[in-house]
């Protein structure tokens, strides 16, 4: 990145810091671990229900493919958010903030995907608050109510999609050597695991539905596969402090 550029994205940073970026950022930290605890204390049946969403969405889709390889996508697609929500679970952090230690560059779309929503839900107050305002002076039920609302999530949403530019900013900083890191990474992890994910890979190209770990052991071929299988566990569940969710011991 040439100095320029970097000077940029520094002084954007500075602007979105004195805009509440940091501040409100804790705040939503705050929110997450009460969340992840409140799900986990009173829907203990949090992931099944999730399955069920993701599978009624998937059949949705798939009744409306045309052909194998979109087919093949919907499944994936569906496998791998319901992977990412165990995830998110185990480790208790929302993947729109958090970036993976082994997969860094994936949050970049999360926090754009999370800049629209909230950038949108800005546009809906903007338009909702003028006629609000109206109908609290002309004394309209309800519409002081809702205005106060209104403008309470008006100042989340700006703090969000605040929140998410400074986000944008910093990870553009240290973009190039982010990418340099998890394609080490994936070199690496290629050449240690490569008889485990062959083995896996294999039980989920098999079917629509996570495999369990059971279905990956009992397809284990050699003592490779079964010694390469055992380091990736240990190693993911020390990363993850990982804690099994779901009713079936679903692959995470």
């Amino acid at each position: 990145m040439d100095p320029i550029e970097r000077l940029k994205y520094r002084k954007a940073m500075k602007r979105y810091e004195q805009l509440g970026a940091v501040r409100f950022q804790k705040v939503v930290f705050a929110v997450e671990r009460i969340k992840f605890k409140v799900i986990k204390k009173l829907f203990p049946n949090f992931i099944m229900h999730y399955d069920r969403i993701c599978d009624r969405k998937k059949r949705r889709l798939l009744r409306k493919s045309k052909t194998e390889q979109e087919r093949r996508q919907i499944i994936q697609d569906t496998q791998f958010e319901k992977m990412a929500m165990r995830k998110e679970l185990n480790q208790e952090q929302n993947r729109n903030y958090h970036m993976s230690k082994k997969h860094p560059t994936e949050i970049y779309p999360y926090l754009e995907w999370n800049k629209r929503i909230h950038r949108n839900g800005l546009m809906k107050n903007g338009v909702l608050i003028p006629f609000l305002i109206a109908g609290s002076i002309a004394h309209i039920p309800g519409c002081l109510p809702l205005l106060i609302w209104e403008c309470i999530s008006a100042g989340i949403n700006f703090e969000c999609v605040n929140i998410q530019n400074y986000s944008m900013a910093r990870y553009k900083l240290v973009e190039e050597r982010l990418k340099r890191q998890e394609e080490q990474r994936r070199q690496e992890a290629i050449k240690e695991y490569y008889e485990a994910s062959a083995v896996i890979g294999k039980q989920m190209e098999k079917k629509e539905d996570l495999p369990s770990f059971d279905e990956i052991i009992d397809s284990v071929e050699n003592r490779e596969q079964l010694r390469q299988l055992k380091k990736l566990l240990l190693k993911e569940t020390q990363d993850r402090g990982l804690e099994l969710v779901g009713g079936n011991q679903k692959c995470v």
